[in-house]
C-alpha cells in the first residue's frame, strides 16, 4: 500500500524495465511523483509541472524521458536522470490530452485529446511530426500502441474502438461501439501458444 499520494490520481506510468512508478494528479498543483516499485516510498517529487495540473504521463521504453500534458493540451518532455524539462512544446492540442503513448524505439510519441485528434511527435527533433486529423466525433479518452509500432488502438468517450496505422492514421479496423460508456483504458495482452 503506497498510501495517500495525491488528492486523487489522475494518470499513472512505470518505466519498462518496471524500476519506478510515477504518478499525477490535475488537483495537485501539477506535481509528479516517482516511486521505486520495490520499496513503495516516495523518493523523488518533481515538483510543479504545470501549475493547472497535469492530465496525464507516459515515460519512454528506454526510461530516458518522462511525458507530461495537461487538460489545456500543453505538452512537455523532463530527463528523468536530471529531473528538468528538457522541452517544452506548448499548446499542441485545443483541449485536454488524455492519451500518451510512445513507441519501443522511443523514437516516436502519440498523444490523443478531447480536440478529437491524435498526433505524433519527434522524441529526437521534439516537434509535432504528423497531425492524424480528427479520429472520431467524439473526445479520444485511450490509446494502446501494438508491440511492433505499426498500429494504434483507440477509444473515445462513447465507447467506440478502432484500429488504426501509427505511420499515417488510416483506419485499419473499426470496432464500432464496443463498450456502452467511455473507454479509460486498452491494454494488450500477447497470446502464447504450446503445441
Amino acid at each position: 500500500d503506497y498510501g495517500k499520494i495525491h488528492e486523487g490520481i489522475n494518470s499513472i506510468a512505470i518505466t519498462s524495465n518496471n524500476k519506478y512508478l510515477f504518478t499525477s494528479d490535475v488537483r495537485d498543483n501539477g506535481h509528479v511523483k516517482q516511486f521505486p516499485v520495490r520499496r513503495g516510498l516516495m523518493n523523488k517529487d518533481y515538483g510543479v509541472i504545470f501549475k493547472d495540473g497535469v492530465e496525464s504521463i507516459n515515460t519512454t521504453p528506454d526510461t530516458n524521458y518522462l511525458f507530461a500534458a495537461t487538460y489545456q493540451g500543453h505538452l512537455k518532455q523532463i530527463s528523468l536522470e536530471s529531473q528538468q524539462v528538457v522541452q517544452d512544446y506548448g499548446k499542441i492540442h485545443d483541449n485536454r490530452i488524455l492519451c500518451l503513448e510512445t513507441t519501443r524505439d522511443s523514437k516516436w510519441l502519440i498523444t490523443g485529446s478531447w480536440d478529437k485528434h491524435v498526433k505524433r511527435i519527434s522524441v529526437e527533433n521534439r516537434e509535432v511530426d504528423k497531425d492524424f486529423g480528427q479520429v472520431y466525433d467524439n473526445f479520444i479518452t485511450a490509446m494502446k500502441i501494438t508491440a511492433d509500432g505499426d498500429k494504434l488502438l483507440v477509444g473515445d468517450d462513447q465507447g467506440h474502438l478502432k484500429l488504426i496505422s501509427s505511420r499515417d492514421g488510416e483506419v485499419i479496423k473499426d470496432f464500432g461501439r464496443d463498450h456502452w460508456g467511455q473507454i479509460t483504458g486498452i491494454m494488450i495482452i500477447a497470446a502464447v501458444y504450446y503445441t
